[in-house]
This record gives C-alpha cells, sequence and structure tokens, in this order.
C-alpha cells in the first residue's frame, strides 16, 4: 500500500499522484500541501468491507476519526455507510457536520468532564466507558441509551511503545479482574442495551494478532454475560489495522485477517451463547494512511560533515518522526527516477533539533526549489499538527474520484494563529 503504482507514478522524471503531475499541484497551491485521493480511500474501505462481510454480514466499520478528522474525508466514509469512533466532544461535532447518524457515533474517551459525557448523552451518542469512575461520573447526569466498557485485554502490540494501546503499561482499558462490576453496577442503574470494546494494538501488520484480540474479548464477553445476565449488541476488536511505511515492509493481509477473526468470533460466540453480535472494527490509519501525500519544498541545502536538506516541512506540520522516529518514504517529486546520491537529513523551519522528517536517509541529489513528496500522509499528520514558532498549518486537497481538485481546508494564514489572542496593551 506505501507505493501503490495505480496511485503513484513516474512520468518523464516527475510524480504523478493520481493522475496529477504533483509539481504541478505544488506550483498552483503552494507548499506544504497535503493531497489526498477519494479514490484510493473508497478502495481502502470497500477492501475491509469486503474482506470481512464475505464470512460475517453483520459487520460495521467504525471509522477512528483521530487518524484524520476532515469532514469530508468522514463524509465519504459516513455515505458507503460507515460509522465513526470519537474520542472528544470536538470529535463528535465533526462527526455530525460530517453527516453520520448518531447511533453510528461511538464515543470513546479517556479521563473527561461529566459535561462531556452530559454532551454526548443529550445528543443520545452511545459511550465507550474507559473506566468505572467515568462511568460513575456520567451516572451524575444521565445514564446513556447504550453503555459499552473498554476491556484492557491484558496484551498490546504496536510499531512503537508509543502507540501500544494495551497491557500493563497502557493507561487505556479496564482489566478482566475489575470489568464485571462495570456491568453489573450498569444493569443495576437501568441499562439495556450493552456493547463490549478493546483496543490492543496499533499498525500492526499480523493476522494472527488480530485473531488473538478476538479470541480475548470474545472469551470475556462471554463470562460477562453468563455472570450477570446481559446480552451484547455488539463487540467491537478495536483498530490497528496495519500499512508498511518503509518499502521493504509487506502489506497487512486483509483476507485472511478478516477469515481468522470471523472464525474466532464465531467460535467465541457460539461456546458463549452470545448470539450474533455485530461485529465492529475501527479502523483509521488503514482507511486513510496511503490516500494522502505531503508536498512540500526545498528552501535550503547545507553541505558539511552531513548534508541537511532545510525545507518548509517541519515538526509542526508532521511530528511523527520527532515523537516516534516513524519512517514516512520521500521522494524528490521534480527528479523521479535519479539514482541516490549520498545520504542526507531532511529537516523543516522549527527552532528544535528535533525537528527532522528523516535522518541519514539515501537520497538523490537536491537543489533549492525542488518538491518532496512525503508518502503515508494521511493517517496522524495534519490532526497531529501543531503552530509551534507561529507557523500557520498547511492546505488540505482532495482529488475527486472525478479528477477535480477540491480544497478541503483552506492554509492558515498569520491571522489564524492570533485569531484566539486577547491582547491587553
Amino acid at each position: 500500500m506505501a507505493l501503490s503504482s495505480e496511485l503513484i507514478a513516474n512520468r518523464h522524471g516527475r510524480l504523478y499522484f493520481d493522475g496529477i503531475d504533483a509539481t504541478v499541484l505544488a506550483k498552483k497551491y503552494g507548499t506544504p500541501l497535503l493531497i489526498t485521493s477519494e479514490r484510493r480511500l473508497i478502495d481502502n474501505y470497500s477492501r475491509i468491507v469486503s474482506a470481512f462481510r464475505k464470512n460475517y454480514r453483520n459487520f460495521r466499520i467504525n471509522y477512528a476519526i483521530k487518524a484524520n478528522p476532515n469532514p469530508n474525508i468522514i463524509a465519504i466514509i459516513a455515505k458507503r455507510g460507515g460509522g465513526t469512533d470519537v474520542a472528544s466532544v470536538g470529535e463528535i461535532d465533526i462527526a455530525l457536520m460530517a453527516g453520520v447518524p448518531r447511533d453510528r457515533i461511538m464515543f470513546s474517551p479517556n479521563n473527561v468532564s461529566a459535561e462531556d459525557f452530559r454532551y454526548a448523552i443529550d445528543r443520545h451518542i452511545p459511550v465507550n466507558f474507559d473506566d468505572i469512575g467515568q462511568y460513575e461520573l456520567a451516572l451524575r447526569y444521565a445514564n446513556p441509551d447504550l453503555v459499552s466498557f473498554r476491556l484492557n485485554p491484558g496484551f498490546g502490540k504496536g510499531e512503537f511503545p508509543g502507540i501500544v494501546t494495551a497491557g500493563p503499561q497502557a493507561k487505556f482499558g479496564i482489566p478482566e479482574t475489575h470489568i464485571m462490576k462495570c456491568y453489573a453496577l450498569a444493569k443495576k442503574s437501568g441499562v439495556k442495551r450493552f456493547g463490549i470494546h478493546a483496543m490492543g494494538g496499533s499498525n500492526v501488520l499480523s493476522p494472527e494478532y488480530f485473531a488473538a484480540i478476538t479470541s480475548r474479548i470474545t472469551e470475556v464477553a462471554g463470562r460477562i454475560a453468563k455472570k450477570i445476565g446481559i446480552e451484547f449488541e455488539f463487540i467491537d476488536i478495536g483498530g490497528g489495522l496495519g500499512v508498511p511505511y518503509r518499502n521493504e515492509d509487506h502489506d497487512l493481509d486483509i483476507e485472511r485477517t478478516a477469515k481468522l477473526v470471523v472464525d474466532r468470533f464465531r467460535d467465541g460466540c457460539d461456546k458463549s451463547d452470545l448470539g450474533n453480535p455485530t461485529l465492529t472494527v475501527e479502523p483509521g490509519r488503514y482507511l486513510v494512511a496511503d490516500t494522502t501525500i505531503l508536498l512540500g519544498t526545498v528552501n535550503n541545502v547545507k553541505r558539511y560533515s552531513k548534508t541537511f536538506i532545510g525545507t518548509d516541512i517541519g515538526m509542526n506540520v508532521l511530528i511523527r518522526p520527532a515523537l516516534y522516529n516513524a519512517h514516512h518514504e520521500i521522494l524528490v517529486a521534480n527528479r523521479m527516477g535519479r539514482p541516490n546520491s549520498g545520504k542526507a537529513t531532511v529537516v523543516g523551519q522549527i527552532c528544535e533539533n528535533t525537528d527532522a522528517i528523516a535522518r541519514d536517509r539515501s537520497l538523490p541529489s537536491v537543489s533549492v526549489g525542488d518538491t518532496l513528496a512525503v508518502l503515508n500522509a494521511g493517517a496522524y499528520v495534519y490532526s497531529m499538527s501543531n503552530q509551534y514558532n507561529s507557523i500557520p498549518r498547511p492546505m488540505e486537497l482532495l482529488i475527486t474520484k472525478t479528477g477535480k481538485e477540491l480544497v478541503m481546508r483552506r492554509r492558515e494564514t498569520k491571522e489564524d494563529v492570533l485569531r484566539t489572542v486577547i491582547f491587553h496593551k
């Protein structure tokens, strides 16, 4: 998925993205510039739906909008029946703006206020609680129509330690030893509709891992249902479906993943008499990562003991390499096909030495004015961007399935950076 020949092409030494010359887009709209392919987004969504529904019809995708919260992206998914996983009241508003039905929005926050729960409950948004204390906080206002609790399955997996979302060191979820009393309290409080959720990993490329998570959550759900005397409307195995960020990485075999997950799901439901609950997954990265490239301009080249390529793509735009040492492939969009000439560190404009999107990377020789393209920029790029050093955030552009160019988010201005300031002279 990282280098799809359908999406990325070298035509006469120039990078074409979804059929359009990327260097032309860089000149037309300026840089930094995020460009998303609607066609690729639809393909990614359809691939998951097809793989799972051929094995189990009662299946739903809840897109984890923290990966990319642009309402235009969410609307494309919602129009095809997808729901959303949201982590804040702001993301609730974005999902509603994008046209997601309320019953297809799952609010899965942690450590939020009673007012935030009230906001969701007032709008009849289902809530997935991260702790019994959070449920008790919500009860100060009202009971949600449907209650789910987030299980910590006891193990987790992720590309980096910082994105492992389960296990003894994770802040998320409730151990099995404590989750039983959560459902007992909810039933005692009058709740009639239930779900259960687990989120064990992030950017995982192993089908067997998702099968293990599925087995774990269905086993726990079976014990809860039997002891507390409740039925589950849905069992949500979370997200974590991975994508390859390096050329040498392999794609996640989504067909095998779906087959293994459904086999374990059916087996767990049959053994515990769980019936036919909805099987839910929460992909974020898998849906959007490879739909998007990030274009930047080379502003300076330092060649001393090390070579530094200075660009307008800093950690304010793409923080993942500085935060996790994450890898993104980089192409020189106007010098495609040229051999690598040596190693260079690609840096931005931010006043921090951690401001690098690639360190000691083999790249072709570049000059001031060249256009760089960073791949897999659709997930956790704009959503984690910021205004550090008072630099405005970039534009987001959509290439529609018919080939039109639509601005999804305008480029911020210097005035936007100061928009919320109240200055007292």
